[in-house]
């Protein structure tokens, strides 16, 4: 076994102790967090102003002071379980005179508040990357980032069952790069109205999801379709409903709003027949019931 390998499994133990795998350690494995690969994350990130950069397992900080070097408006913060790397970072930041928008500390990744970060960076083994996971997901906004080095692990599975949203391949021998974008939570029982020439229309939805996976069951009236094409990345949602609406025939709908906590705003297409087609603002809220499942009886219209 080469000596990398032998280190990797000494890490791999190390890590299980600690909860999380130093960066120190990380950099002494090929390809590493190399200039090349920090300035893909960063550019795969697409920060914009006033975005929060973290890194879970900072090493000498080089992944959040290139980011903030990116921008002038971005800040960020790192975290490695080694006091004397952390120490470096701090030091490099005065240096680069980004002190005041990046800072250093020596915690574990795990005792951090990502509430109010939208980039977080790792570069981790997966089975950490993994146990990580419901931290990320309990704790950051809709719309964060998640962006993993799989220098260590090729494989799409680091965060378990959530798959990535984006992955970067780069070129040649490059490591790949990955994005998760944190859904939005919308699972559930949602209920909106519609006028149709002057007459409110009563919509209920079930929604179900798995991370950014999303289906769902509507219904008007006494009628229930499917949804399709139905679409959730971060805060973003979007679907296509065809149902029948009684007085209008088969009447197509393609909804996309934005989901904030216990609503969803945006606006929905209508198609309704005659090729009439008419943009309606849309307001959906999340319901303790679902109406859905009301008593539908035989006399559908």
């Amino acid at each position: 076994m080469s000596s990398w390998r032998n280190r990797l499994g000494l890490l791999m133990v190390a890590g299980l102790f600690s909860g999380v795998v130093s960066a120190q350690e990380q950099w002494s494995f090929p390809a590493g967090s190399s200039p090349l690969i920090v300035d893909r994350m960063v550019k795969f990130a697409q920060l914009r102003d006033k975005d929060v950069v973290v890194d879970l397992g900072s090493f000498d900080g080089r992944i959040v002071l290139a980011a903030v070097r990116s921008n002038p408006n971005v800040r960020g913060w790192g975290v490695d379980i080694d006091a004397g790397w952390v120490a470096k970072a701090n030091d490099e930041a005065k240096r680069l005179a980004v002190a005041d928008r990046a800072q250093f500390t020596h915690r574990n990744a795990f005792d951090v508040d990502l509430r109010e970060v939208t980039v977080i960076n790792m570069w981790l083994f997966r089975s950490l990357t993994q146990l990580l996971r419901p931290k990320i997901l309990a704790e950051a906004r809709p719309g964060t980032r998640v962006i993993v080095n799989g220098a260590l692990i090729d494989n799409a599975n680091m965060l378990g069952n959530w798959q990535p949203d984006i992955v970067d391949r780069g070129a040649g021998n490059e490591s790949p790069i990955f994005m998760w974008i944190v859904p939005a939570r919308v699972e559930g029982a949602w209920t909106w109205e519609l006028p149709f020439n002057g007459t409110s229309r009563s919509y209920d939805l079930l929604l179900s999801q798995q991370f950014q996976m999303i289906e769902g069951h509507a219904r008007v009236a006494n009628r229930r379709e499917s949804l399709s094409d139905a679409r959730l990345r971060g805060e973003e949602i979007s679907f296509t409903l065809e149902v029948t609406v009684e007085g209008f025939g088969r009447v197509r709908h393609q909804f996309s709003g934005r989901a904030e906590g216990d609503q969803i705003k945006g606006t929905v297409a209508v198609a309704l027949p005659e090729g009439k087609l008419q943009q309606l603002p849309w307001v959906a809220r999340r319901g303790a019931n679902a109406a859905w499942f009301r008593t539908t009886g035989v006399d559908i219209k």
